[in-house]
């Protein structure tokens, strides 16, 4: 968990900056002296709620920030930082804020979420002033390079925040890099991975480097995913690292599912350019204990124990409304009792339809369009969450598909310009 720093705990501090994320998950802070932090616990801190639209500014409201005192830790001298959740006027909490809607989600299936633990592989590419990879690095290279010191130093920073880093390592990208985050309930988790991404970018900034999340940055290289270990404790899965019976309708929950979580999962118009990408990014809902290609993985260890393994995310995703929907995904599952298939171990990337559909295997959406579109199709992920909070993230992203198709790439150029 993280440490916290109890009120008495704030002498030292002139300044707390109130973190929150928009409907994408994008950061976002209010800077308050500290003498006032005390009163925004126990009524919260008037901020303009627009900022909740994410790139658009329909919602004009005031609204009000509510710290987690539990959150609280300290970031450099003099300042420190606590998570927020954003409630009405009113002084009720907002059903439209990401993070309450995975508190409420959390409330609903408490058998469920009391146990639910997760760990984090987060991935991310360094580049240098000019734009470049920083080194030529591959699959856990030893060599010694900037981007290393930068992810070492990323993950010290997160440690000196609570947040335990179990690993770092170099990825099979140039410049790629990968920081594993030791377990942590849902939220914490969630909480966790916003500051995560910020303490590395901030640490890449400091050596003169850029960090970027987006799923697929380079072409003809991998692309950075989110691969999150899911254990519920005392259930879904044995030392071994077998199902039983909860866990099979755990992750056949999961599967069933899957389409609309992809929404949530891999948001961006870039996410599905990492997806079907290759042998080792999810292209279909099937599962397995060994083909990476899988959507989920059941592994025997993870950071010392047996986990169920989603690898459909990228770094882009937000981790409370991900994390939700996983929770709910498999909630669905238990509740239903649904039947698990078999595992999928060899390499369907070059099936056909035909063969995709002979083999029983759904395969994930193509595009983020499609990807709103199941979505909004799932009954069981739409009720979960208060309805103008999903409409406000898929008229947000419906936007930025039709920017997306209105642009002409260099791809066109060079294969029209010329045509005919």
């Amino acid at each position: 968990m993280m440490s916290s720093v109890n009120l008495q705990g704030l002498k030292g501090l002139s300044w707390v900056r109130l973190s929150f994320v928009d409907v994408f998950g994008a950061a976002h802070s209010v800077q308050l002296p500290a003498s006032r932090f005390d009163r925004a616990v126990a009524e919260g801190e008037p901020f303009d709620g627009s900022a909740l639209e994410g790139r658009a500014r329909h919602l004009e409201s005031d609204m009000l920030l509510r710290p987690d005192p539990g959150t609280l830790v300290r970031i450099r001298d003099g300042l420190a930082r606590a998570v927020c959740t954003v409630w009405s006027p009113d002084g009720s909490r907002w059903p439209g804020d990401s993070r309450t809607a995975l508190e409420l989600v959390c409330e609903q299936l408490t058998e469920l979420a009391s146990g639910y633990k997760v760990s984090a592989e987060l991935e991310f590419y360094l580049f240098d002033q000019s734009g470049a990879p920083v080194d030529r690095g591959g699959y856990f290279d030893e060599a010694e390079s900037p981007g290393v010191a930068a992810a070492r130093a990323a993950a010290d920073r997160l440690d000196g925040y609570g947040v335990a880093v179990d690993a770092c390592h170099h990825e099979a990208g140039p410049g790629q890099y990968e920081l594993d985050l030791a377990p942590l309930a849902a939220m914490a988790m969630a909480d966790a991975l916003v500051l995560a991404r910020q303490a590395i970018r901030e640490q890449a900034g400091a050596l003169g480097l850029k960090a970027t999340f987006m799923p697929r940055p380079l072409e003809g290289e991998p692309g950075s995913g989110l691969h999150l270990h899911q254990r519920v404790d005392g259930r879904l899965i044995d030392e071994s690292g077998k199902l039983d019976d909860d866990g099979r309708s755990f992750v056949a929950g999961q599967l069933a599912h899957a389409r609309g979580l992809s929404a949530l999962a891999a948001p961006t118009v870039n996410s599905y350019k990492r997806l079907h990408s290759g042998p080792e990014a999810p292209s279909a809902s099937v599962w397995a204990h060994v083909n990476r290609g899988a959507l989920l993985r059941v592994t025997s260890s993870w950071g010392g124990a047996p986990s169920i393994e989603f690898r459909g995310a990228d770094p882009l995703a937000n981790p409370y409304l991900l994390l939700a929907g996983l929770l709910v995904a498999g909630a669905d599952g238990l509740e239903s009792g649904l039947e698990l298939g078999p595992p999928v171990e060899e390499d369907f990337q070059g099936f056909d339809p035909a063969s995709m559909d002979s083999a029983r295997l759904v395969p994930l959406p193509r595009d983020l369009d499609m990807a709103l579109d199941s979505l909004l199709a799932d009954d069981v992920l739409v009720d979960s969450f208060d309805q103008a909070l999903l409409s406000r993230l898929v008229d947000g992203r419906r936007a930025e598909i039709e920017q997306y198709w209105s642009r002409v790439t260099p791809w066109e150029l060079e294969r029209y310009l010329e045509e005919a």
